[in-house]
């Protein structure tokens, strides 16, 4: 495979003379109210070169933080970096996104002491709050191994070419994608654990009680102890697997069927008639303090639920019938 097309996507503007390199993977840091993403960017003109770093502010209120300066320790060597807003309040999905840039500058030079730096150190400063944020040196070193990637692919494809032969930066994202196919491994792996207990255990001791009913075996009072005994114990083996698959069906009702977040509102609910039946019912009479048995006509109802995901969007409906007593 291309490195290009696994690490960097590459767009030409004819008319106005630009090349844009992206890098295609992004480093997240969340932290409280917020949640901070960065992203690798070159554009080239005919009369200049610049690397921009993105970066997408993930906030539940417009305006409530933004950033002046990102500034960079690399080994003792101080780089000021001013944020510049590209686009501001950008609402989506319930929550406020805004959008800015830092330019690198001199470009490839800071750049290239970011890759090789032995010690890197980053803080947000916002002077409008007066509060500033040092970045987690995990997140430290996930931004220097993706800016290594991106200089193998932007500038010199013989650089770091560790960064880019061995496993794919690991990221907030892969790593909860991960936990998510572990949960519905195990899942399907408890649902064929039950099934086989079931089956054990049903015919063992179906055939017993066949056997005991038709006198071809019979049992002391002290072995039927024993054998109920037995059942009861030998049921958990069936009812533990069936307890983690209900904790799991629970875990996963919380969540969105398409990215598995938990940012999930629902939109609309609405109700159908699904069946009316008649049921008995036992009253008390005032008067005489008697119970009566009376028949009383209740209507079940189908109940259809539409959920959305704030994330994604995904849209889904969830049904089940809301019996009448």
């Amino acid at each position: 495979m291309d490195i290009k097309s696994d690490f960097v996507s590459v767009e030409r503007d004819e008319f106005d003379g630009l090349t844009t390199i992206e890098h295609l993977r992004h480093c997240r840091h969340r932290s409280g109210m917020y949640e901070i993403t960065f992203s690798w960017r070159r554009n080239i003109r005919p009369a200049s070169d610049r690397i921009i770093l993105d970066v997408e502010i993930k906030t539940t209120r417009s305006g409530s933080w933004l950033p002046s300066q990102l500034t960079l320790l690399v080994d003792r060597q101080r780089f000021d970096l001013k944020y510049q807003t590209n686009r501001s309040s950008e609402y989506r999905g319930g929550s406020f996104y805004e959008i800015g840039m830092f330019f690198i500058e001199p470009s490839q030079k800071v750049l290239r002491c970011l890759c090789d730096a032995k010690v890197l150190k980053l803080k947000l400063q916002s002077d409008e709050k007066n509060e500033h944020t040092v970045l987690p040196d995990e997140f430290c070193a996930q931004l220097q191994l993706q800016a290594q990637q991106f200089y193998n692919n932007a500038f010199d494809g013989d650089e770091y070419l560790s960064a880019v032969s061995g496993v794919a930066v690991r990221t907030e994202d892969t790593t909860f994608a991960e936990q998510i196919a572990r949960r519905e491994s195990r899942y399907r792996q408890l649902c064929r654990y039950r099934l086989l207990w079931a089956v054990l255990w049903g015919s063992f001791f179906g055939e017993l009680c066949v056997l005991g009913a038709f006198e071809i075996i019979t049992f002391s009072a002290k072995s039927a102890d024993q054998l109920i005994i037995a059942g009861v114990l030998s049921a958990s083996s069936w009812l533990i697997p069936h307890i983690q698959i209900l904790w799991i069906e629970h875990q996963k009702n919380k969540e969105c069927p398409s990215c598995h977040h938990r940012a999930i509102k629902m939109v609309r609910s609405h109700e159908a008639v699904y069946q009316v039946r008649s049921v008995e019912h036992l009253v008390i009479e005032r008067l005489t303090g008697q119970r009566k048995s009376r028949q009383v006509t209740v209507t079940d109802h189908e109940v259809s639920q539409d959920f959305e995901c704030k994330d994604c969007r995904h849209l889904w409906t969830r049904s089940h019938i809301a019996r009448g007593f």
